[in-house]
């Protein structure tokens, strides 16, 4: 008995023009309006993306909306980086505050069961989540922190947040080389925070015209740290804030300075992206 033609080959093979030709119209169509549109399976539709076309779904990034101003001052910075020659970055300290959850956050993306009806089980999460709001600055030699804020932040909690950490920054070896960041929040930005912190790193401190806004883009804390500790901090699940601090600390002490190295190496190109997209938003490296 002669074997079945091979009637999935000739399909895909027919299919890979129209596909190439829908999916460049419309690269966000879903496989299911692409095999629809087509006339294949949703399988077929698969293969020729990834095998034929070798396509992947990428996912679009989420960006702070950037102001007219903005692009300006993102090249500023970049640009005031760079001129500072291929050191500026090993004398760089840079700081941010990020909120942590008690809480395991959920993806959602996860939360799926294959039934055959709709299950009456949900997972409880609290409506009013214990948190603490976290404060960390980074070196490419060390990270100081965490410090902790158990209230919300404000000019006078900041500035005795930040004596302490001076007063271990100052241990460090030609600490007097060091430029200090922050960002553009409003504790930050304070009178006498700005005088304080003038004080103790002279035209080393970056003061508030100087970081351009909306940029986590360009803050290792932003595109490094936060995201990784709360990869981490939940293993094991904390069961009280104390818990959390006890693996936030922990999981700080395991970042290495090889890591740190490679974040500001990191930091550098990222500066000579900003001036290649002319103070526009950057592709995550």
């Amino acid at each position: 008995m002669p074997p079945k033609p091979n009637v999935i080959s000739k399909k895909r093979l027919d299919a890979i023009e129209p596909i190439e030709n829908l999916i460049s119209e419309f690269p966000s169509l879903s496989v299911r309006k692409i095999a629809s549109a087509v006339g294949v399976s949703t399988k077929i539709v698969q293969t020729i993306l990834s095998d034929d076309l070798h396509l992947k779904p990428y996912k679009l990034q989420n960006w702070h909306r950037l102001e007219t101003h903005d692009y300006e001052k993102r090249l500023d910075f970049a640009n005031w980086c760079i001129g500072l020659g291929p050191y500026f970055k090993n004398w760089l300290i840079c700081s941010d505050e990020a909120y942590f959850y008690l809480t395991l956050p959920l993806n959602k993306q996860n939360n799926r069961e294959w039934l055959d009806s709709r299950p009456w089980e949900g997972i409880e999460t609290p409506l009013h989540d214990e948190k603490v709001l976290v404060w960390c600055g980074m070196s490419e030699e060390r990270i100081y922190g965490p410090y902790y804020f158990e209230t919300s932040v404000n000019q006078h909690n900041y500035l005795s947040m930040l004596k302490l950490f001076y007063e271990k920054h100052r241990k460090v070896k030609e600490y007097k080389n060091y430029y200090f960041q922050q960002d553009g929040a409003t504790p930050h930005t304070a009178n006498a925070v700005q005088t304080w912190l003038t004080g103790k790193f002279g035209d080393k401190f970056l003061p508030k015209h100087k970081w351009p806004p909306r940029s986590p883009d360009l803050n290792p804390c932003d595109y490094f740290l936060w995201g990784y500790l709360k990869g981490r901090v939940y293993s094991p699940l904390p069961k009280t804030l104390d818990d959390l601090k006890t693996n936030i600390e922990r999981e700080i002490k395991n970042i290495n300075k090889k890591t740190l190295k490679t974040v500001f190496e990191n930091f550098e190109k990222r500066c000579n992206l900003v001036v290649s997209a002319e103070g526009g938003h950057i592709e995550e490296k």
